[in-house]
């Protein structure tokens, strides 16, 4: 069985000029998570009733 680290990249072993590309690569898979987010959390917010009434008479 191979020594390998848990938190070894795959991409680890790629040449530098490709480094760059993973970088970008990285960047947009970033951008987008974060605009998921931002859409879910819209989402969830515009679903959510805000005109149920919970006082307890």
């Amino acid at each position: 069985m191979e020594d390998t680290p848990a938190w070894k990249d795959v991409h680890e072993d790629k040449p530098p000029d490709d480094l760059e590309k993973r970088i970008e690569q990285l960047e947009l898979n970033c951008y987008r998570a974060k605009e998921e987010k931002k859409r879910k959390i819209e989402e969830l917010n515009l679903t959510s009733d805000v005109s149920t009434d919970y006082d307890t008479d």
